[in-house]
C-alpha cells in the first residue's frame, strides 16, 4: 500500500471526519455551522479539520473573521458515493455492522 493510500484512509478511518466530509459535500461552512450539524465539540472538529486539511482533502478560506471550509476536490464527492455503493452491495444487514471485523488477528 502506498503513503498515498495510507493517508487517504487514515483521514476517512474517523467518524467525525467523515461526519465533516458528508457535510462539506453541500458546500462551504464554517465550524460553527458543522459544530450545530455534528455531535462533537468545536475544538474536536477544528481538530478534525486540520487533518484533513493535512490530508488535502479540504481547504479552508477567510470570509471576513470566519475560516470556512470546503471539499479540495470534487472528487471526494465520488469517493464517498463510490463507498456507499460498496457498502450497499455487500448486503450488511444494519443490525450485524460493527466498526471492528471479526478476525484472530492481533
Amino acid at each position: 500500500m502506498s503513503i498515498a493510500q495510507q493517508k487517504l484512509i487514515h483521514a476517512l478511518n474517523n467518524d467525525v471526519r467523515l461526519a465533516i466530509l458528508e457535510n462539506l459535500k453541500n458546500g462551504a461552512q464554517n465550524v460553527t455551522e458543522l459544530t450545530n450539524k455534528i455531535d462533537s465539540s468545536q475544538s474536536n472538529i477544528s481538530q478534525h479539520l486540520a487533518c484533513l486539511r493535512d490530508c488535502d482533502l479540504v481547504k479552508q478560506t477567510r470570509k471576513g473573521k470566519f475560516y470556512y471550509y470546503q471539499l479540495a476536490s470534487p472528487k471526494i464527492i465520488q469517493l464517498l458515493t463510490e463507498l456507499d455503493l460498496v457498502i450497499d452491495s455487500l448486503n450488511w444487514p444494519e443490525k450485524t455492522i460493527s466498526v471492528a471485523c471479526k478476525s484472530n488477528m492481533p
